[in-house]
């Protein structure tokens, strides 16, 4: 998974360094690794959803995200990726602020990459009418 045949990093590698680093909150880190015209695409139907442009987009919406439930907690399941495309598996856990409940759906995160930069992730939720529900 860290490089392919011709021994560049392959997306999946990048993508699992862009993750570590915004574990750590390492946002500068993070945005010397996204394309100036970066950009988050979230689900519509969430209160965090929509397009988030700029290197910045990241760290935005994961505040966004936190800042929408009492508790979060993100484990990364897999890791795959091919030529241009990365993507992570997650599994995320939260509790609701309003309602108290702790639920976990698995969502599918893909990044694209151009000229060796991050330029889309693309979240892709398992039941956005629960996460909807419960915000």
């Amino acid at each position: 998974m860290t490089a392919s045949a011709d021994g560049e990093e392959t997306p999946g590698a990048r993508l699992a360094a862009i993750y570590r680093l915004a574990g750590q909150r390492d946002w500068a880190a993070v945005e010397a690794r996204c394309h100036p015209a970066f950009t988050v695409v979230e689900p519509p139907s969430i209160p965090y959803g929509g397009e988030w442009k700029g290197r910045d987009a990241l760290r935005r919406v994961a505040e966004a995200m936190y800042g929408t439930w009492a508790s979060a907690r993100v484990t990364i399941l897999d890791i795959a990726g091919g030529a241009e495309w990365g993507v992570v598996v997650v599994r995320l856990e939260v509790t609701s602020k309003r309602t108290g409940r702790t639920f976990a759906q698995t969502i599918c995160e893909a990044g694209r990459f151009e000229d060796g930069l991050l330029r889309e992730l693309r979240i892709h939720y398992f039941d956005t009418a629960e996460v909807a529900a419960e915000a």
